[in-house]
């Protein structure tokens, strides 16, 4: 190959795994210097190709700035760079080290978690009412809100330096961190949306409780900038940068945090008309008169070109540009219960009709691939899911079902960060990493899934309790009670937790039918599964 152009040889060797550019290195004097004439290119190419930089332009220096001290520390190469990286990459494959770590400072009792590791804190809200936020490192209390200002069991969002909780009136306080104050965007807030006394005054109290005395020693540290009053009331609500998202019964309301300014109310949510994409579905939705309403209101997911609401009936996605449903809903009933194998299974002509539930969903950071979670611990994985919207093409076809232990015990939550997702269910903590650089630009083939479970994280009872899951660059964060984490001289504990993992992997989903003759999924019934 050395005989090759240099540019082709240059090209050939970026796609090439980063264990074969090390061989090369010391397979003969004239690989070695070739390598070592040209690391920093090959190294650079590598990086884009792996997708750990997405443009080729960027410097070592504005691609660093790309990660946290926590995931690569400092870097001076390109090749310095690509094997941090691929480092955390064997980590999270289970190839390289991890460790459980207890972060006490946030109390026992947390509800919700976000964290920002270039921030290097944690911010939780808890089911006695307060907000902490804690230092990603020494595990300290850095700032804090009292129980008397935020409620209990309140939800928590974050993002870009701003952090966002509901009010037991059911408003939105949003507050900003202080480093990243900035006065001239703060007096264009609109009036409506200014922070009320009340915030301004637990605000001061805080600030002389913890000292924030300049922009240096203000770490953690937030002010508030402003509330935010829906016409109606709403029950779930998701922020995704620089827009909050909320659900009521029948509308959505999206603010731009920025400013505080309501820029969008979407109406009529649950009606609709069904548009499957023809075939056995539709007959199948058109039967289902008695499900055609969306339901309660589980989740929001917000996206720049989207809002997606799973409701006890259905998963319902809508165009922002529109304010209208993009296709009918993507319910149960269309994708098909089967077991994951190594092979792609047909649909069958006239699928088994089993009503679930979906509790979450979230769209991939690049805005290409949705991922999302039903009641019975079933993952969906929509690969390219814009595609679905085209009237030729069928959800199913693009789709990954994957069951994550006993149908029979429910699903807790679910993450999506850094290409990876992550899933808590009452059978375990996974996480599940598709491999997006193998889909083929027409999309036909599903991506390479790779899935891992945290034995340690295996007690019933804690898996049941958990109300939060974070995913990190480096890290996967969850509340937990850890007097029930297992100890280095305890395997019997170990043991005896894989075992009724293993045994709930035989167990049959368990449905009922309603009045309207469908099944409906049952879950968590006592003494119907092997792990209960």
């Amino acid at each position: 190959m050395l005989s090759l152009p240099t540019e082709l040889s240059l090209s050939i060797l970026s796609y090439l795994p980063f264990e074969t550019l090390g061989d090369l290195s010391v397979l003969c004097h004239p690989w070695r210097r070739f390598m070592k004439t040209h690391e920093n290119t090959i190294y650079h190419q590598a990086a884009l190709s792996h997708g750990y930089v997405s443009l080729i332009g960027p410097t070592i220096e504005e691609a660093a700035r790309r990660y946290s001290q926590r995931s690569i520390g400092s870097v001076n190469s390109w090749k310095d760079l690509c094997l941090k990286r691929r480092r955390i990459e064997r980590n999270w494959s289970g190839i390289g080290p991890s460790k459980i770590t207890v972060h006490q400072g946030t109390g026992k009792n947390v509800h919700r978690i976000k964290v920002d590791e270039k921030a290097e804190y944690i911010l939780t809200t808890s089911i006695t009412g307060g907000l902490l936020v804690t230092d990603l490192q020494d595990d300290r209390v850095l700032w804090s809100l009292p129980d008397s200002h935020v409620r209990p069991y309140a939800h928590c969002e974050y993002g870009e330096g701003f952090v966002i909780f509901d009010y037991i009136d059911g408003s939105k306080e949003v507050w900003r961190h202080v480093p990243d104050w900035n006065d001239e965007e703060a007096a264009a807030v609109v009036s409506e949306a200014t922070p009320t006394p009340r915030q301004l005054r637990v605000s001061r109290t805080a600030a002389e409780r913890h000292g924030t005395e300049s922009i240096e020693s203000a770490r953690g540290h937030f002010r508030p900038w402003a509330i935010l009053r829906s016409p109606l009331t709403t029950r779930a609500f998701r922020f995704s940068y620089p827009t909050l998202g909320a659900a009521g019964w029948d509308c959505i309301f999206l603010w731009d945090v920025r400013t505080g300014t309501l820029i969008q109310t979407i109406e009529q949510i649950q009606s609709g008309e069904h548009n499957n994409g023809g075939g056995a579905q539709d007959q199948v939705a058109a039967a289902m008169t008695a499900l055609d309403l969306l339901g309660d209101i589980n989740y929001i997911e917000v996206s720049e070109k989207y809002v997606i609401l799973c409701g006890s009936h259905f998963l319902r996605l809508f165009s922002r540009a529109t304010g209208r449903p993009t296709r009918e809903a993507w319910n149960g009933a269309s994708l098909v219960s089967q077991e994951v194998v190594c092979r792609r299974v047909p649909m069958p002509e006239s699928p088994e009709v089993v009503i679930d539930e979906f509790i979450a969903v979230h769209i991939s950071s690049c805005g290409s691939h949705l991922a999302g979670l039903m009641l019975s611990s079933r993952l969906i994985i929509i690969h390219d899911f814009e595609r679905a919207l085209q009237p030729d093409v069928k959800v199913v076809d693009l789709s990954i079902e994957i069951q994550l232990g006993s149908p029979c015990l429910s699903s807790r939550y679910l993450a999506f960060e850094n290409g990876r997702i992550s899933v808590v269910t009452k059978t375990g903590v996974y996480i599940i990493q598709p491999d997006w650089l193998s889909l083929s630009a027409e999309g036909d083939s599903p991506p390479k899934v790779s899935i891992y479970r945290v034995p340690v994280l295996g007690d019933t009872s804690c898996l049941g309790a958990v109300s939060c899951l974070q995913v990190t660059d480096t890290g996967l964060f969850l509340n937990w009670d850890t007097d029930f984490l297992p100890t280095e001289d305890n395997d019997g504990a170990l043991e005896l937790m894989n075992n009724a993992f293993y045994n709930t992997l035989s167990d049959q989903r368990r449905s009922a039918s309603v009045g309207n003759g469908f099944p409906v999924t049952l879950v968590d019934i006592d003494g119907k599964s092997s792990m209960l």
